[in-house]
């Protein structure tokens, strides 16, 4: 995910939350760190662990998963579905060595995964590193503050959508066109997925378009706090989003299209004035050897038709492009990309 979190407090020590029952872990890292001008926080349960997180807004979570009460699953999943500890890197420190908790434990959110024993020089060097990626994002996101007072200002904003803080159109295809050319080279799977708003232009028509763009504003952070740390989140136009998955097979970038179309439907839209829920349709889809995808453009005429196909099927889920594919529904596209003909708008 490429849009930084919000800037730390000025001038404090990072802070590194442990959630887990198991107070030896808590010490270790206390007694690892004791020389380190870290803050190490601890909670012994999954509920005080989110009460925690919220209040004291730590750079990175240490979580368990066998916890009692709420287990660190629904832990991670609160913590990535709610905008004030989104942001927030999450390390899994677990006994749990099955391939389907761990699984389970990616697709709620976490961006790490270590098991128990551990040696704790591996650990250490996976905490240093996401702190220095968070301090990395928190330093950009204060430098992009500073550039709206500057000339400078024009650069970012011929990236950035202006409604939403994502990336723009414009960034979105040289983002994808890179990444491309970077797939081709090292024959790695790249994913795309696109998101559209359903029904959108209800509430334009009924709320009015101001309540239109917080709408817009809300469900990109959703967006965000669902992609994970190397995504590419961008406003493709309209109600239309995308997030480019890079080193990503079809199944995880289904996971991560299931993931925000999951918290898009829990979240409650304008909840200060005129709460709505609102749902999101998905199209994904994947360039590897086995796709027959074989350009850019089809690929992301892949994922447009995959979305097409989820509005079909009723709205508010996600398609995978191979189902659209080997019907050979994937023809050779026009340059990269014309959602609509002229003319012919689509209601989605």
């Amino acid at each position: 995910m490429t849009n930084p979190p919000a800037p730390a407090e000025a001038n404090r020590s990072q802070r590194i939350l442990v959630i887990d029952d198991d107070p030896q872990t808590t010490q270790i890292v206390r007694t690892w760190f004791k020389r380190d001008p870290y803050e190490i926080l601890s909670a012994e349960d999954g509920e005080k662990g989110l009460s925690l997180a919220r209040r004291k807004s730590p750079d990175l979570i240490l979580l368990d998963l066998r916890m009692p009460g709420i287990d660190g699953f629904a832990v991670a999943r609160q913590l990535k579905s709610d905008p004030k500890t989104q942001a927030t890197p999450v390390i899994v420190l677990t006994a749990c060595r099955d391939v389907d908790a761990k699984v389970e434990a990616f697709a709620a959110g976490t961006d790490d995964y270590v098991t128990k024993p551990f040696q704790f020089e591996e650990v250490d060097a996976r905490i240093r590193s996401m702190l220095r990626r968070r301090e990395m994002l928190v330093g950009l996101e204060s430098t992009i503050q500073e550039l709206s007072d500057t000339n400078e200002q024009l650069e970012t904003l011929l990236m950035v959508d202006e409604k939403t803080g994502l990336y723009n159109f414009r960034e979105f295809r040289r983002r994808l066109l890179q990444e491309w050319s970077r797939a081709l080279r090292y024959e790695t799977p790249l994913s795309l997925v696109f998101l559209d708003i359903d029904d959108f232009k209800k509430i334009n028509d009924t709320l009015g378009h101001q309540a239109g763009d917080r709408v817009l504003a809300e469900f990109a952070t959703l967006v965000t706090g669902g992609a994970r740390a190397n995504d590419v989140a961008a406003r493709y136009g309209g109600e239309e989003f995308s997030v480019i998955l890079p080193h990503t097979e079809m199944e995880m970038a289904l996971r991560v299209a299931e993931r925000i179309r999951r918290a898009v439907c829990e979240f409650v839209f304008l909840e200060e004035d005129e709460p709505v829920h609102i749902t999101v349709s998905a199209g994904v889809a994947t360039y590897a050897s086995e796709t027959g995808i074989d350009s850019v453009d089809e690929l992301v005429r892949a994922a447009d038709l995959a979305l097409y196909q989820a509005k079909d099927e009723g709205k508010d889920c996600v398609v995978r492009a191979e189902r659209i594919h080997t019907e050979g529904a994937v023809s050779k596209p026009a340059d990269l990309p014309t959602r609509r003909s002229p003319g012919k708008p689509v209601e989605r």
